[in-house]
């Protein structure tokens, strides 16, 4: 592979990156804040930290994968990506709760706990997900397709996007990028 296609790789993954990271830290806060108040909120702040550390590493490693897949083709509030966020979301939690529990039995398939774990642990990635993930994403663009009519056009809503407050990061990074001579 040429030098220019992975640093342009590296360049569209880095502008995405800060996103995942908020999807992330924001579904786990949520999951957490839910598991402490139906544990009728004996923990605590200090509950909603501790545990979301541990949420963190089946979200790291079930859903963020499936999220990338996802973010090639982005639909804000699919509910075929809820669905799937689900499907994954059930065998997520088995393992780390049999392993959490060092039980493999599958006694845990029959607690309601492990359905509303699971399909909130889902929804929660879902909607953050879609906040801040499925969207059409300016900053994709090549290069290439911006010079010309587009350059103005990108311009224009930027400056519009600014007069009333509205503005993403991913506009500005566009801005910038589409600004700069080459």
């Amino acid at each position: 592979m040429e030098l220019w296609k992975i640093s342009q790789k590296v360049s569209e993954l880095s502008d995405v990156i800060p996103y995942y990271f908020f999807s992330l830290v924001s579904s786990c806060l949520s999951l957490s804040t839910v598991l402490v108040v139906f544990s009728l909120g004996t923990w605590g702040v200090i509950g909603i930290i501790v545990i979301s550390f541990y949420v963190v590493i089946p979200y790291l490693l079930f859903a963020v994968p499936v999220q990338v897949l996802f973010n090639k083709h982005p639909k804000k509030f699919s509910l075929i990506y809820f669905c799937l966020y689900i499907f994954f979301s059930l065998p997520a939690v088995f393992i780390y709760s049999s392993v959490l529990n060092f039980d493999f039995s599958m006694d845990i398939l029959t607690t309601k706990n492990f359905y509303a774990i699971s399909l909130s642990a889902a929804l929660f990635f879902w909607f953050w997900d879609s906040v801040f993930l499925q969207k059409k994403k300016l900053s994709i663009i090549k290069r290439d397709r911006l010079n010309g009519p587009f350059q103005h056009y990108f311009f224009s809503k930027f400056t519009i996007s600014l007069a009333f407050s509205n503005v993403t990061p991913s506009m500005i990074l566009l801005f910038f990028r589409t600004a700069v001579p080459k």
